[in-house]
């Protein structure tokens, strides 16, 4: 089960590697945060790399809207394909054999299933350029601090509506994540 919680944290880590044009975050049209807030509706494709005491990379299929977050990984710890579905409350995993577990509690679920927390319902907002409202943050020269970890933006695309987020690390301590995004479709 520990690698169902690595692969629930690659999950929200996500995206990948692509020949898209990218470039750094002085350049193109920019979102406030609050355009970034108004986003409900979002999809992206990528690849996601997660260092601790362990390495684990996947290729990842997020879409969110208002109610819930669907990801599905896959070529994560060459173990097949994963489906996480989180709401607000609730998160289930179901993996390549066809077994399903679920939880109330994200963080808890997650800390168990890898061994360390990984700021999960945080990441929805911080993977679209957005920090959390209401929670103290320190503006950086490329991100921000929050929660205690360290968001960072080092690439950036061109979509439709606008600059998105290409190349995004998280750190705290030793943990790493790392994200890069392939492909953003905003609605």
């Amino acid at each position: 089960m520990r690698v169902s919680a690595l692969c629930c944290i690659c999950v929200l880590l996500l995206m990948g590697c692509s020949s898209v044009k990218t470039h750094n975050a002085k350049h193109g049209q920019q979102l406030s945060q609050q355009q970034r807030l108004d986003i409900k509706q979002w999809k992206m494709q990528g690849r996601l790399l997660i260092k601790s005491d362990d390495v684990l990379t996947a290729n990842v299929h997020w879409q969110h809207n208002q109610q819930e977050d669907i990801l599905k990984l896959s070529g994560a710890l060459g173990f097949g394909a994963m489906l996480i579905e989180l709401s607000e409350d609730e998160i289930v995993l179901h993996n390549a054999q066809g077994e399903r577990q679920s939880a109330r509690d994200i963080d808890a679920f997650i800390a168990r299933q890898i061994g360390f927390i990984v700021p999960i319902t945080a990441l929805r907002q911080w993977v679209i350029g957005a920090y959390l409202q209401g929670v103290p943050v320190e503006q950086m020269a490329n991100g921000f601090e929050q929660l205690g970890w360290l968001v960072a933006y080092n690439e950036y695309m061109d979509t439709p509506a606008g600059v998105m987020p290409r190349s995004i690390k998280v750190t705290k301590g030793n943990i790493q994540l790392k994200l890069i995004v392939d492909q953003w479709e905003i609605e």
